[in-house]
């Protein structure tokens, strides 16, 4: 979850996590050893670094001159650099090092060109093709998600599809693992196609033909029993896309909310206008992959949900520092009635790759009586015991240095407006959600949706 946005603000939110090679001459443990304790050195000589960075030339230069430990540091690397009996790529070693200082895996350092290509794509301005790849245990590449208003989506690609090749301009069908096909697909400058199908049958393989474009990110889709709307076109417009939801009542509309960045708040108020012209008084909400994303969006989407709220801007969620300082983040406004009445019925979907902004969005509809735990339903695999939301419930500030370069760093516990934090816990089986069993990938069929439409609109 994002503190704010832009300058001085959060990028977009993701996990990451890196992995140096080691010594091949000493013995693993030793290399591992040896890793171990470089890692840390340098991760405590940078963190002075990076300390450093935000403050006045002045005071940087005493602060500097003073710690001998910065002055060691610039004094290796510049042997490291020049002295080296090889060529050092030095742009490795200081990914290396920005990877040693980070403290949890929420936290990363962006260069200046990783940074403003966030930021854009935070913003919905994305250049691509909008497909994300995944690798399964037996080594198949699967497609794991299609951005909405993509060139994949518009394709015809979907989740859960087995990739059996890519080839440009007539050449050499390519094949390889999810990471070798995505590079692919990342050096294309024009129109490729892509070979897929539902089926792991490489036979049954479908050609897919899209670009690398720019192109404006949609987060929001509407489905009722009759009809779907979806923001396509390069303005990503609402657009009737006639595909109707079967299983749905006729009092019940479908709303999927992706992820909160670019320009869900408003795309989701559109939806729920939308659902209101057609005369569905229930919700079912799906949030599962949304990995969340920017407070402000969630304030928004949150103003129409609250059903129990008082006062015009009700706690949605609130943030505590280390210093002890609390922030509150409030709804931007509390138009629940405008689209619900007292006898409506909303549920909500997730699953464990629902985090961050979803999961405090889930937690201030139990808390103002939106939602019960009964009426949410969380995916499961088969014959698992347990299941749970990601839990993610802490947060990211982004602070932006002098060249452009930006260090998104953890700094605060988030909490529902009732205290309740959910980080490395989730909301689960235990809280009473219910567990429907279903494959990861949703695939032709999506089971986990089928079998929770059954449930609710019995």
């Amino acid at each position: 979850m994002d503190d704010f946005r832009k300058e001085n603000g959060p990028a977009k939110e993701e996990q990451a996590a890196s992995e140096g090679a080691a010594c091949a001459s000493q013995p693993k443990d030793a290399k591992a050893a040896r890793k171990k304790r470089i890692r840390c050195l340098l991760a405590v000589l940078l963190a002075l670094v990076v300390a450093a960075v935000g403050f006045t030339a002045g005071w940087l230069g005493n602060f500097y001159s003073a710690d001998p430990r910065l002055r060691e540091l610039e004094w290796m690397l510049g042997l490291l650099e020049n002295e080296h009996y090889r060529e050092v790529d030095m742009d490795a070693v200081y990914e290396d090092l920005y990877d040693a200082v980070m403290p949890d895996i929420f936290s990363e350092y962006y260069s200046p060109e990783e940074y403003a290509q966030r930021v854009a794509e935070s913003e919905g301005h994305n250049e691509g093709a909008g497909v994300t790849l995944t690798t399964d245990g037996d080594g198949s590449v699967r497609v794991y998600g299609v951005v909405e208003n993509s060139p994949a989506q518009a394709a015809g690609l979907a989740e859960g599809m087995y990739v059996h090749g890519v080839s440009a301009d007539g050449g050499e069908l390519q094949t390889g693992s999810s990471s070798e096909i995505a590079s692919f697909i990342r050096a294309q400058d024009g129109e490729f196609t892509l070979y897929a199908s539902y089926s792991p049958d490489a036979s049954s393989a479908q050609p897919y033909v899209m670009e690398r474009r720019s192109y404006s990110a949609a987060y929001v889709v509407y489905r009722d029993s009759e009809t779907s709307f979806a923001f396509r076109g390069e303005d990503a417009s609402l657009k009737e896309t006639n595909d109707p939801l079967a299983g749905l009542d006729a009092d019940t509309a479908y709303i999927r909310l992706d992820s909160f960045n670019g320009n869900c708040a408003e795309e989701f108020a559109a939806c729920l206008a939308k659902m209101k012209e057609r005369g569905r008084k229930n919700l079912i909400l799906d949030l599962r992959g949304n990995g969340g994303g920017y407070l402000s969006d969630l304030q928004s989407i949150a103003s129409h949900l609250l059903r129990n709220a008082q006062g015009d801007a009700p706690l949605v969620a609130y943030a505590q520092y280390r210093d002890g300082t609390r922030r509150d983040y409030h709804a931007t406004g509390n138009d629940y009635a405008d689209y619900f009445g007292e006898d409506a019925r909303i549920s909500v979907l997730a699953d464990e790759n629902s985090a961050s902004a979803s999961e405090c969005l889930i937690g201030a509809l139990i808390d103002y009586g939106t939602i019960g735990y009964d009426d949410l339903y969380l995916r499961k695999d088969a014959g698992a015991e347990h299941y749970a939301t990601y839990g993610k419930g802490v947060m990211q500030s982004t602070f932006v240095s002098s060249s452009g370069g930006a260090f998104r760093l953890t700094v605060a516990r988030i909490y529902w407006p009732n205290g309740n934090c959910i980080h490395e816990r989730g909301v689960t089986d235990e809280d009473g959600a219910v567990g429907i069993e279903a494959p990861a990938l949703r695939g032709e069929t999506d089971v986990f949706l089928q079998q929770a439409l059954a449930a609710i609109c019995a």
